[in-house]
This record gives structure tokens, C-alpha cells and sequence, in this order.
């Protein structure tokens, strides 16, 4: 199995898809069971209103549907604006289609959905705007419905509220589901920054203690050797060695320059060797000429370590070690490396959004170097993780 990197949507974008669609749902029940309502109302009122009021207040809220299913979502925003805007015209068109009383008893369709309307405005407002609209929309209907049953023992004022209240239990848990998946997106980027940021660093680290060592092969023991034995023939080529190194350190930018095979193969050996002494790596090299980017070699060097990383907390069984394999591939079209094992393995596509660790320091640290990455793992099967880079 492969893991596919696809774009599947922000937490807030699923769930205002999820509520468009119950949106959707809803408006086409409330569609079905109004329609005796509406047929028998229509003649307290205008002709024309009844037809013209039933599309523009209904077409909207049942196409939040399809429209859930497009890939912009302006689509649904500008729909629920739609629906709040053509409600309320609705509402101000039934004022003046109005020709005649229905029974007290009767209530009227348009007091039937202004909570499923306000929840459709709440996909796409701020909560403010949100739930002022709910109480503007609840109390239209709430006057349009005492005026119609000409109930004048009703009060006015506790029914409104009553409405409001009862539809707000809905609109509000609209709001707060969109607002929750927001939050959720801007934690997860900031986790995503951050991890990143520690990648980096963590590659960076590895780096500065390779140059460490290179100090003290070259320099520290030349030096150390001249105090003890003065100066030999051995010791010049060591001190020649150690100042051409020096030169070449001096006259070079050391955080962008790029690397010969066995440089970037030291700095990839050197992270692996933090995650794990004992992990061996084979090693291919079919051109030794070629020259690596040191933000290649970075980036595969924390990519390849995350990768056994990860091998060493999931793949071993509770009485079974699972045996890894670490290889570097280097030839004229570029580096390639593979961290395998036969361990537990998993599904690819049930890890979960907020796991860093294959979407941020595997895949999205190789995307940024310009490589990439493949994670294959099946369970019970064992995972494989090939890192490329392609040689300009």
C-alpha cells in the first residue's frame, strides 16, 4: 500500500461540507412536508407569492448539497449569504402578499425554518452577524406569524424569545463546529512550523557535529601530534591536509556549498548513527563525481533518520524484532535511499492528520528540498520508505 499525498481538506472546510449537506438534507425534508401547508395558504395570500417565495427561499438551502461537493467552498459561503438574503425578502414579500387571516390553530411555513436558514448563514459569517441574523430572522417570522392568525392573545414578545432560543441550540453548534475546526487548522500548522523548524535544526545539529569531528581529526590531532613529537613527515602531509581544509572552509559558504558524494553520505551516516549505533548502511556508488546540495543532503540525512525512527517504536512485534535495511543508491541521475523493515507495517491511509511525523519530517521536509519521498507499508507486511533526488 502507498501512501498518497492528496489534498483532502482543512478540518473547517469538512465541516462546513458535513453542514451543507445536512443543510441540504434538511431543506428537502422541510420541502416534502411543507407543501399541503404551503398549497393551503397560498390562498390567504397573493397569487404570484406562494410559487416565487417556495424557489427563492428553498432553492438555495437544497442546493448547499452540490455545492457542498465543489472544491471551492465559496460556493457554499456565497449560497448561505444566498439563503439569509432571499429569507428575509421572502419574509417582506409575505407582509405585503398577505389578503387574509388562517386559523390560530394553523402555523404558518415560513416560522418553520429560520434556524435551518441562520445555519446556513453560519457557514460562511462571523458568529456576530451569525446569530444576529438568527434573532432578526426568528423574530420576522415570529411577527409574520402572529399577524396571519391574527392571534392577538399571543404574546408577542415571549414567543419571539422562545423561537429564538429554540433555533439558536442549533445555529450555535453550527458556529462552534466551525469554529472549533478552524482552531484545529491553526494548531495544526503551528505544529507543523514548529516540527519543521525542529527538523531543521535537528539536520543542522547532526551537521555542525560532523564539522566538530573534522576539527578535531584534522587540526586538534596535528597539533596534538606536533607537541608530542614534533614535527615528522606524516605530520606535514596531516597539517596540509588540515590547512587546505581551513582554506577551503574560509573561501566557501559552508551553509550552502554543495557536497561530494562521500560529504553527504557522512552527514546522512552521522544522523542515522544518533537514532540508532548499531544501524548499518549499504552502500552503493556509481559516481563518485557527483556533487550533492547540502540542502539535499539535509534534508534526506532528518528524512532518513524520522524514517528509522519510526522503525524503531512501531515495527518490532511483541516477541519478534523486526530486521531494518539501510541503503544509499548514488549513480548519474541522482541519490536514492531506502530505510525498510519487515515489521508490523500499517495503513497509510489511517494515520491521522495531526501525526507529524511522516507529513512533516518525511514528506514535507523532502518537498522542500526539491526530492521526494514514497512510504509503502502494508500491516504485518513491513514498511518501506525510498527517498529521491534527482540530479540536475
Amino acid at each position: 500500500m502507498t501512501r498518497r499525498v492528496n489534498r483532502i481538506g482543512t478540518a473547517e472546510e469538512k465541516i462546513i461540507r458535513t453542514f451543507a449537506r445536512v443543510i441540504g438534507a434538511g431543506a428537502l425534508v422541510f420541502c416534502v412536508v411543507l407543501i399541503p401547508i404551503l398549497i393551503i395558504q397560498s390562498r390567504e395570500l397573493a397569487p404570484w407569492y406562494t410559487p416565487v417565495a417556495a424557489v427563492v427561499v428553498f432553492v438555495p438551502l437544497l442546493a448547499l448539497w452540490p455545492a457542498s461537493f465543489a472544491k471551492d467552498l465559496r460556493w457554499v459561503r456565497g449560497l448561505g449569504s444566498l439563503c439569509a438574503a432571499t429569507y428575509l425578502l421572502a419574509a417582506a414579500g409575505w407582509l405585503v402578499a398577505l389578503q387574509g387571516q388562517i386559523s390560530p390553530t394553523r402555523e404558518v411555513w415560513m416560522s418553520a425554518i429560520p434556524g435551518l436558514v441562520a445555519m446556513a448563514a453560519a457557514l460562511g459569517w462571523r458568529p456576530a452577524p451569525s446569530v444576529l441574523f438568527l434573532v432578526v430572522s426568528a423574530s420576522t417570522a415570529e411577527v409574520i406569524r402572529h399577524v396571519t392568525r391574527g392571534d392577538s392573545q399571543s404574546p408577542l414578545l415571549a414567543e419571539t424569545f422562545y423561537v429564538v432560543m429554540t433555533n439558536s441550540l442549533f445555529v450555535v453548534a453550527t458556529i462552534a463546529a466551525v469554529q472549533s475546526g478552524r482552531t484545529l487548522d491553526r494548531t495544526l500548522a503551528a505544529a507543523k512550523r514548529q516540527s519543521a523548524a525542529t527538523a531543521a535544526a535537528s539536520a543542522l545539529y547532526v551537521e555542525r557535529k560532523r564539522f566538530d569531528g573534522l576539527i578535531h581529526d584534522r587540526i586538534m590531532s596535528t597539533l596534538l601530534g606536533i607537541s608530542r613529537h614534533g614535527n615528522t613527515d606524516h605530520l606535514s602531509g596531516q597539517s596540509a591536509v588540515a590547512l587546505a581544509e581551513l582554506d577551503r572552509l574560509r573561501a566557501s559558504d559552508v551553509a550552502t556549498e554543495d557536497l561530494d558524494v562521500d560529504a553527504a553520505v557522512a552527514l546522512i551516516r552521522t544522523a542515522l548513527v544518533e537514532v540508532d549505533e548499531d544501524a548499518s548502511v549499504d552502500l552503493e556508488v556509481r559516481d563518485a563525481a557527483l556533487t550533492v546540495p547540502r540542502e539535499v543532503a539535509r534534508a534526506m540525512a532528518s528524512a532518513a533518520a524520522e524514517a528509522l525512527r519510526n522503525s524503531l517504536r512501531h515495527a518490532d512485534h511483541p516477541e519478534v524484532e523486526a530486521d531494518r535495511l539501510v541503503i544509499i543508491d548514488v549513480d548519474t541521475e541522482g541519490l536514492r535511499m531506502l530505510v525498510a523493515d519487515n515489521g508490523r507495517g500499517f495503513d497509510p491511509a489511517r494515520v491521522p492528520q495531526y501525526r507529524l511525523g511522516i507529513s512533516v519530517s518525511i514528506s514535507a521536509r523532502m518537498a522542500a528540498a526539491g526530492c521526494t519521498s514514497e512510504i509503502h507499508s502494508v500491516p504485518d507486511r513491513g514498511t518501506q520508505v525510498t527517498l529521491r533526488w534527482a540530479a540536475p
